[in-house]
């Protein structure tokens, strides 16, 4: 099971669902997939599996986000290694 945190949000995903959704967040175009909020700035709008439940996202915040999520899959393999090395 994967959890994604994002300010006051906690997200639940197993294992599959989380490797599509990041596939989707992987490969979203920041530039052709923004808009203009109210205060100026420009952001995505990210669908999650939740219909409703977006996330919302500054360049900066999304590459961000690109990084812990890729985190998150390498924390699991090594995971997934140490239980196979332990034999549990």
């Amino acid at each position: 099971m994967y959890y994604i945190w994002h300010h006051n949000l906690v997200l639940n995903f197993p294992a599959i669902g989380f490797t599509s959704f990041k596939e989707v967040v992987d490969t979203i175009c920041f530039e052709s997939n923004s808009l203009p909020f109210p205060d100026g700035e420009d952001r995505i709008i990210l669908h999650t599996p939740n219909d409703d439940i977006s996330f919302t996202f500054d360049p900066e915040e999304l590459e961000d986000f690109r990084a812990a999520l890729s985190e998150a899959t390498y924390m699991n393999e090594v995971y997934m290694l140490m239980e196979r090395d332990t034999g549990h």
